[in-house]
């Protein structure tokens, strides 16, 4: 079985939502950052493991499983069935943790002066 092209799933969908991230004003909202830097991050971690272990190499067709035209299918094949399962992994973890972070999220109210009958000022923050 060939691993070789696993991280070309993760790496390309983390190169569109990069550009979505530029374009779309909501994408702070809902934390498209962590999503983008989560896919980049692995499928570059990915990149260079296969590079260490010589299976991407630096000269056309770039990877080693691809020694003929007849793997083709076959590495087409690990890119969507590995990749695409590392890649909905992922965004299944971002969505959980983005769904957590809204959960418990924390109001913080703002600092106000107390003063005391003894004239002196402390500083009390609330939490709600």
């Amino acid at each position: 079985m060939i691993e070789v092209a696993c991280f070309i799933a993760p790496l390309t969908i983390g190169l569109i939502l990069a550009a979505i991230r530029k374009l779309w004003r909501g994408a702070e909202r809902v934390r498209l950052d962590i999503l983008v830097y989560l896919m980049l991050g692995g499928a570059l971690v990915l990149v260079a493991e296969h590079v260490w272990h010589g299976e991407v190499v630096p000269w056309p067709p770039f990877l080693t499983a691809m020694k003929s035209p007849e793997d083709i299918p076959l590495v087409i094949s690990e890119m969507t069935r590995v990749g695409g399962s590392m890649t909905l992994a992922v965004t299944g973890a971002w969505l959980l943790v983005l769904g957590f972070t809204r959960r418990v999220q924390v109001e913080v109210t703002p600092i106000k002066q107390v003063t005391t009958t003894l004239g002196s000022t402390s500083t009390q923050a609330g939490v709600k």
